[in-house]
């Protein structure tokens, strides 16, 4: 009975361990930064849109493309100007249209710099 109860105890603590690794937020190093200008001729008119990114690389060496807009939260009054590569980052997204969209950014460590 001890043995049934250990085992069911250990297969739930499991369980709830890969739940919060899926949750948590994701970190790693800035490894570029980049603004692309789009534009367009429409009916006659032009019409523009600029789409922000970044690369990140986690600890594993998996790397993420994510991309920003005016809706994601920058913490602790960071501006995506200030952002360099070799900063490390904590951040939240939601995957939308086949790419990873910011929810939330945090720097915890700026980059040295020269």
């Amino acid at each position: 009975m001890r043995k049934a109860l250990s085992v069911a105890l250990g297969v739930f603590l499991l369980a709830a361990a890969a739940v919060y690794a899926k949750d948590r937020p994701h970190e790693g190093k800035i490894v570029s930064l980049e603004t692309v200008e789009k534009s367009a001729d429409a009916s006659g008119e032009r019409v523009a849109s600029v789409q922000n990114f970044m690369v990140v690389q986690g600890a594993k060496g998996d790397q993420w493309t994510l991309y920003w807009n005016e809706s994601t939260k920058f913490k602790s009054g960071l501006m995506p100007s200030q952002l360099r590569q070799g900063d490390t980052v904590h951040f939240d997204f939601v995957s939308k249209d086949g790419k990873m969209w910011l929810t939330e950014l945090r720097r915890s460590r700026k980059a040295d710099r020269d």
